[in-house]
């Protein structure tokens, strides 16, 4: 049976940012100085640029999808309305979370710790599942809600909030990745002989990882993942990394560990060990999640 695509019902996204646009207009009523007015009308600004955006953005993913022949019936599409929460639902959480908070930073740090921590790194994550012909919008368009993100932290105007942040995010990144989602090593300057088949054998093993590095008391590798809108900025210099590298691999070698693909994981780990170990004093060490 085919559809036509002028008869495919509309797809309503019109709640998707409404949590979002609530928590600019209460920060902007509860702003307390000049200061604190304008950089929330910055992000008031950006805003509105990133919702044209993301409209655009789905008007062009609905429009290859109908070029696939992929038209969606008046039931499927009933089902994905009857998703997610209703206006009232929102409305209760907006005045439970936002209203209730003493001023702008507070709004703003709310709405952040639900909406750009998992969220954001969960949309990350997914980015590989769309269609081929999809992928590289949806990953520029991850780029822009990346940075609007940031921009939103920066105007907190709290640099330990960012922190906060930032390990939230990559909190996340280890919570929701899987055992097949590579992970992937860099260096600066770069050195590391280090491939797929590595990254592959690190992403198996990682959240054993993870657990063997709190049992021997180092910092766990997840603590070295650099936040893909990071890049170099999210490296951290080699000699803070070895203490841990070292460790887990006199650990890896003991008989009674058992971990995926062992060989591998060895193989892998002394790569980066001894790659580590060939930086120069300044040089930078740090873990990309493949997405």
């Amino acid at each position: 049976m085919s559809f036509n695509p002028a008869d495919e019902p509309t797809i309503d996204i019109s709640l998707s940012p409404y949590m979002e646009e609530r928590a600019l207009q209460i920060a902007l009523e509860k702003a307390a100085t000049t200061e604190q007015r304008l950089d929330i009308q910055g992000l008031v600004e950006l805003r509105a640029a990133l919702m044209r955006r993301r409209a655009a953005f789905a008007d062009e993913a609905t429009a290859r999808r109908h070029a696939r022949g992929e038209i969606y019936s008046n039931a499927r599409v009933a089902a994905i309305n009857a998703t997610g929460p209703t206006r009232g639902d929102m409305d209760r959480d907006i005045s439970r979370l936002y209203m209730r908070q003493p001023d702008s930073a507070q709004v703003l740090m709310t709405h952040a710790r639900v909406h750009f921590g998992t969220a954001l790194m969960s949309s990350r994550l997914l980015l590989k599942l769309h269609p081929a012909d999809v992928v590289d919008l949806a990953r520029e368009m991850q780029r822009h809600e990346e940075a609007f993100a940031a921009a939103w932290f920066a105007a907190v105007g709290d640099p330990a909030f960012k922190v906060e942040m930032r390990k939230l995010q990559r909190d996340a990144l280890r919570q929701l990745r899987t055992s097949t989602r590579p992970m992937y090593f860099v260096t600066r300057p770069e050195g590391a002989e280090f491939d797929d088949t590595d990254a592959h054998a690190m992403g198996k093993v990682w959240n054993k990882l993870d657990e063997l590095a709190q049992m021997l008391d180092v910092e766990p590798l997840s603590n070295f993942i650099a936040l893909p809108d990071e890049g170099d900025a999210g490296g951290t210099l080699g000699g803070r990394l070895l203490p841990t590298m070292s460790a887990l691999n006199l650990a890896l070698q003991r008989p009674d560990c058992k971990v995926p693909s062992k060989r591998a994981a060895i193989t892998a780990m002394t790569k980066i060990r001894d790659a580590i170990r060939r930086l120069p004093e300044d040089g930078l060490a740090y873990f990309e999640v493949d997405t």
